[in-house]
């Protein structure tokens, strides 16, 4: 699973990004983003850390969010993933990776701005590659590699 999502990275770099209109992608992802979340398993457990797009001067970064008493590397434990329901499940793909991307947003839109999220969940980061229930909301995800568009901030 895991050569599958670096496989379908490579094909939406390719494939999501046309020469002729990769601003538009960008651009869309900057007004609407997704929820993104980085994923790790660290001693059998899964461990998150949030990221989000913020501005630095006149240009966008991705940065993680770091809770207040959280570690410095924004990487905190994730005991109650398992009660989200991942199908397929998450462990076995982020058992052969580093860490991977989780890209998500809701399967049913209740606002505009959900609708934009899930248009540009599968515009950018491609399509779905499973999904998930949180807070009785049904979320399609999507897990990659790395991070479209704009650069991390360092």
């Amino acid at each position: 699973m895991a050569a599958y999502a670096e496989q379908e990275t490579a094909i939406r770099g390719e494939a999501s990004f046309p020469n002729e209109k990769p601003q538009v992608h960008c651009d869309q992802l900057a007004t609407a983003t997704p929820g993104v979340e980085e994923l790790r398993i660290t001693h059998g457990s899964i461990e998150s850390r949030q990221w989000t797009l913020v501005a630095n001067g006149a240009e966008l970064r991705w940065a993680f969010v770091r809770a207040k008493d959280g570690a410095p590397d924004g990487w905190a434990p994730k005991p109650g993933i398992a009660k989200l329901d991942f199908q397929p499940p998450l462990k076995p793909v982020l058992a052969a990776a580093s860490s991977l991307f989780l890209a998500y947003a809701p399967l049913e839109s209740q606002s505009l701005e959900d609708s934009q999220k899930s248009a540009t969940l599968k515009q950018v980061f491609g399509a779905a590659q499973g999904g998930f229930t949180w807070r009785g909301r049904k979320y399609s995800y999507t897990l990659t590699s790395g991070l479209p568009c704009f650069p991390l901030l360092q």
